[in-house]
């Protein structure tokens, strides 16, 4: 901008629009020069021309509409500020754009002389202001990246602590020196803790006291270990001190990779995951905190905010429960039951399984933000899957006063391989949205099919059907395109959340989904997966054992032990089940007897079922089924890399647990 002369640049198809423009700019009395184009890619060719100090940007132009016309403005002229115009009298519109990366917003029809001038200067200062402040952040960023170096070549990380609650704060080396993504979780001293080597832990426990205590600088050097094996000597340098911006005392200090500086230990010292180590006898404190496993992640930061809180939390306090009571109904229908008492029990049944759905659908909503997420494949039988997720469905289209209709082409196998969790949450999510918004008296349909050879390039057709008076299209389109607009939290509330979900499920799968609008009341929701069939028909198994099958449950949660322990019993009076409350008591049954199976939790106090299952490791080579409330990838990898031979994630089904069971045990 010269000469207090603003250089603007309209790119708008409408010339009565253009005409209004020009004129409000007059009657304001504004010193500009303006220039037109009726397309963005002449708009584009005029930024090198003209060079405006300012774009004015028609969001349905001749070559592109909607959205996309911001989208691609903002590449090809990333640094130019951009308000953007639209006809659509929704705000959600214009404040995506400036999320999107414009100065500001016009909606046609509703500003004057004064609001147009007063926009137009607030862009032009706003984007000063941000240019200015980006180099002030490309200036410090390279400042950090100097410094982090520095500290990563000298493995040094700083840390602080809230002297109340004992939550941390790590900097970015500090995750990376125990493996983990930057800022991926929040940490806290007993999470710290779990590291810290069992022989040495007492002391380092007693060194945060003293340091909390007294208020004097307070060095130690100590042990940890780094997945369950890698044992790394420590500095840690700590010191009470007083924050004045947050008005705390708060505990500051520093750790320091000095494995390079220490002795060898003679004899070495195995690490307590690392094989066969301590007599088992002689156990460090009998407490969770003290399992050296991954931390639980657990602090009072909102759970959006933190997917590893929200996984571990929701994992530890509601799976294990439900997997309890899905074990208690099962007992219950083996016993005589009158026909309204098998209603009752039906309708728990259909009670958990939607609960079920909403912890996946919490869970998924924070790890699909962070592509956190871990697909595993197995063979899916497809009338059971739908039976699961009709049966939640049809009670939620009662609810609404909608129907619920079935198509399932007779191409589609019996039997297909994708992951049974994530398939069953999105096409429950895709029938949620339906029915979210189908009107009363409506039919919302489900149809399934598939496209393409049996052997290869093989995909699950699923088409959602339903018929609406207030489903909004075009933002149901804008939520599936634009990733900024999936990762707002403000979508929780939304009643477009499961379409969020699904989508983001999909792409994960590897497949597509899209919105369709057959007439303006009647729409569906396309998804594509690649799927995979059996090279072979699935091994014939019986339903019950046919020969003894001794069990071992090592199991520290009480209800969810006795459940389980009757639920085997009652499956076979060829099965009979030992219990260990704890991981240790795991250990010294399984050396003093032999089983055919052992099902091992991995969350427990002593020694928890990665200990657990690596001394048993050493000394046998019995099938170990792992049960736990959390589902990663990290987990599921170490489970492999122990030799655990198959992962159950609670709750599970007792005809799944039993599956599972007889193709370990029988050749």
């Amino acid at each position: 901008m010269s000469n207090n002369n603003t250089r603007i640049l309209v790119i708008e198809d409408s010339e009565s629009d253009i005409t209004l423009l020009e004129a409000l700019l007059k009657e304001a009395n504004y010193k500009h020069t303006l220039f037109t184009s009726d397309s963005l890619s002449e708009g584009l060719e005029k930024l090198w021309e003209c060079s405006p100090d300012i774009v004015l940007l028609d969001l349905n132009l001749l070559d592109v509409t909607g959205f996309k016309t911001l989208q691609q403005f903002r590449e090809k002229a990333p640094n130019t500020p951009v308000i953007v115009m639209t006809g659509y009298k929704n705000e959600i519109m214009g404040i995506q754009s400036v999320r999107a990366g414009a100065q500001d917003f016009l909606v046609k029809g509703t500003f004057d002389h004064r609001l147009l001038v007063k926009t137009i200067n607030y862009s032009l200062q706003r984007f000063a202001t941000q240019s200015k402040l980006q180099k002030k952040a490309d200036d410090l960023s390279k400042n950090e990246e100097r410094t982090r170096r520095a500290l990563k070549i000298a493995r040094f990380g700083r840390w602080e602590m809230n002297m109340v609650d004992t939550s941390m704060h790590w900097d970015d080396e500090i995750f990376r020196f125990f493996g983990f993504q930057p800022g991926s979780f929040l940490p806290s001293l007993s999470e710290y803790l779990k590291y810290v080597h069992v022989n040495d832990r007492a002391e380092v426990e007693q060194f945060f006291e003293e340091a909390m205590s007294d208020g004097k600088p307070h060095t130690i050097n100590h042990r940890i270990v780094i997945d369950n094996k890698k044992v790394r000597h420590v500095q840690v340098n700590a010191q009470v001190s007083y924050v004045e911006k947050d008005s705390q005392m708060m505990l500051l200090g520093s750790i320091q990779d000095v494995s390079n500086q220490a002795p060898e230990p003679s004899p070495p010292q195995p690490a307590p995951d690392s094989g066969p180590g301590p007599d088992p006898e002689e156990p460090p404190k009998p407490d969770k905190e003290n399992s050296q496993q991954t931390p639980d992640h657990k602090s009072d930061s909102p759970a959006h905010e933190n997917p590893k809180v929200l996984f571990s939390d929701f994992s530890y306090n509601l799976r294990t429960p439900i997997a309890s009571v899905i074990n208690f109904i099962y007992l219950l229908e083996e016993t005589t039951l009158q026909d309204q008492q098998k209603e009752y029990i039906r309708g728990i049944k259909s009670s958990l399984e939607d609960l079920s759905f909403a912890l996946n659908n919490w869970i998924n909503l924070s790890t699909l933000r962070t592509e956190q997420v871990n697909l595993n494949y197995s063979e899916i039988q497809v009338t059971n899957m739908l039976k699961t997720v009709l049966d939640i469905s049809k009670i939620r289209a009662e609810k609404s006063g909608s129907d619920l209709a079935l198509d399932v082409s007779q191409k589609l196998p019996d039997t297909i391989i994708s992951d049974p969790q994530r398939l069953t949450q999105l096409i429950y999510n895709a029938l949620e949205l339906a029915v979210n918004f189908t009107v009363p008296d409506a039919q919302t349909r489900l149809s399934l099919g598939v496209r393409g050879s049996r052997n290869t390039n093989l995909e699950l057709l699923v088409r959602c059907m339903f018929q609406s008076d207030d489903f909004n299209f075009e933002e149901a389109k804008e939520m599936i395109e634009d990733e900024d607009i999936i990762k707002d939290h403000s979508v929780e509330a939304s009643r477009m959340l499961p379409l969020v979900i699904a989508k983001q499920l999909t792409a994960i799968m590897g497949g597509q989904l899209k919105p369709v609008r057959k007439t303006s009341q009647k729409f569906e929701i396309k998804i594509e997966l690649p799927i995979g069939t059996p090279e072979q028909q699935p091994r014939s198994l019986p339903e019950t054992p046919t020969a003894p099958l001794r069990i071992l449950l090592v199991e520290d949660h009480d209800l969810h032990r006795l459940a389980t322990k009757r639920m085997l019993t009652n499956w076979s009076d060829k099965v009979t089940v030992d219990v260990a409350a704890n991981g240790l008591e795991g250990v010294k049954m399984a050396s003093r007897n032999d089983y055919d199976i052992i099902l091992m939790d991995l969350e427990m106090p002593v020694l928890n079922g990665i200990q657990a299952t690596i001394k048993i490791r050493s000394q046998s080579k019995t099938p170990i089924i792992a049960l736990t409330a959390n589902e990663s990838k990290q987990e599921q990898e170490r489970c492999q890399s122990i030799g655990i031979n198959d992962y159950v994630v609670k709750p599970v089904k007792p005809e799944g647990l039993f599956k599972r069971v007889l193709q370990q045990v029988i050749p």
